[in-house]
């Protein structure tokens, strides 16, 4: 469901084309950087060469829907779904329901539901930035600043776990925990009611849907949790491409998509209408024992095998969801594909004499791509 950024959102930047190229051609030849002009040897995979890749083999075997196409590369064990179109919204069966989400949207959007008055759900969740809000770290009420960026929202009505560390078991306790977090509305559930139900409007709202005009906590929850279940991505080229028309890629978005299904691996995490498996992986990005320590899933659960854990967040929309990761560390996205590119984060500390030390995942491999490939990728994901 389409909805206008908040007035003066920041915005994300344009990614431009070739940029790891372009940087390899200003480093010295025999540099890391400088190396990844080289060619690569790709015969291991599908439509690969000793130098590279066969663009007529791509285009003749990417024709159709996804399940003609070549099979990704999966690790063993894991579990994975095809591409596949996004599930539509399903109308509203009747007056009550309309009038259920015409009272969640109003919600999502009044900064009434904060302490002062000064954010709302959309201050944070901007549909012109993907649902996230472009900032490294959300920002709440009086300009506090949380340890996290905002997520964005597209894979939140299939979720069965929320936030980057999956605390909240459903929508409606996400809307809770963030109406009363401290860094983010600030509020009490009770001082959030009382908001709402002093507004007119709400409470004819209310009545039409609850058959009662004082709402309580659980109805406003629900009433925003309904407008958050019709959040779709925007129709886009890889929509018209999933459906069967891989006509209307160029060679290198072409080749992108196959990257992502093979030689990057990006299935493993990516995949499915959404390309998220909804579940946690630590990608070795916990800074642990360093200054900003963050071990994810495990601060909600205490279990060990949680340690530096987050939440896969969906790929679609990726491009104008930046800064990325979970901290908003990389405010570069070709930069950031360099680095899953090297293996990811490096986890330090010894876990045969230290218990916490987090496990990165297994899923998380060097890939040898070099910067055509890598800017390739991007301009798939440009697409998403």
């Amino acid at each position: 469901m389409a909805q206008n950024a908040a007035p003066g959102a920041p915005q994300s930047k344009s990614i431009p084309a070739d940029a790891t190229v372009r940087l390899a051609q200003s480093r010295e030849p025999d540099t890391a950087l400088g190396r990844l002009l080289l060619p690569v040897d790709n015969s291991a995979f599908e439509c690969g060469k000793t130098d590279g890749w066969d663009a007529a083999c791509l285009k003749s075997h990417y024709k159709g829907q996804p399940a003609q196409w070549p099979r990704p590369v999966i690790d063993a064990g894991k579990n994975w779904k095809e591409m596949a179109p996004v599930p539509a919204v399903q109308p509203a069966a009747n007056a009550r329901e309309k009038a259920k989400l015409q009272l969640g949207t109003a919600l999502f959007f009044d900064a009434g539901l904060s302490r002062k008055g000064g954010v709302s759900c959309a201050s944070c969740h901007q549909a012109g930035n993907s649902f996230s809000d472009g900032r490294a770290q959300a920002v709440g009420e009086d300009k506090l600043m949380g340890r996290r960026r905002a997520q964005t929202l597209f894979a939140a009505p299939f979720a069965s776990h929320l936030f980057w560390d999956g605390r909240a078991p459903s929508l409606e306790e996400q809307a809770k925990g963030s109406i009363t977090n401290t860094f983010e509305m600030n509020n009490t559930l009770a001082a959030a009611v009382d908001h709402v139900n002093a507004q007119p409007q709400y409470r004819q709202l209310g009545r039409q849907v609850w058959g009662h005009s004082k709402l309580s906590a659980d109805e406003m929850v629900t009433a925003i949790s309904t407008f958050v279940r019709t959040i779709r991505p925007p129709v886009t080229v890889a929509d018209a491409v999933i459906a069967g028309d891989a006509a209307a890629l160029s060679d290198q978005q072409r080749l992108g998509l196959h990257l992502f299904r093979t030689k990057a691996r990006c299935m493993n995490c990516h995949s499915g209408a959404l390309l998220t498996d909804n579940e946690f992986h630590d990608l070795g990005l916990s800074n642990y024992g360093r200054r900003n320590q963050d071990l994810g899933r495990f601060e909600a659960t205490r279990n060990k095998a949680d340690l530096g854990k987050f939440r896969t967040p969906s790929l679609r929309g990726v491009s104008h969801a930046g800064p990325w990761m979970h901290n908003g560390l990389f405010a570069d996205l070709p930069g950031l594909l360099r680095l899953y590119n090297a293996g990811m984060g490096v986890v330090g500390g010894d876990p045969q004499k230290d218990a916490y030390v987090p496990t990165k995942s297994e899923h998380i491999k060097p890939l040898n791509l070099n910067a055509a490939e890598i800017d390739a990728l991007v301009e798939w994901l440009k697409l998403l």
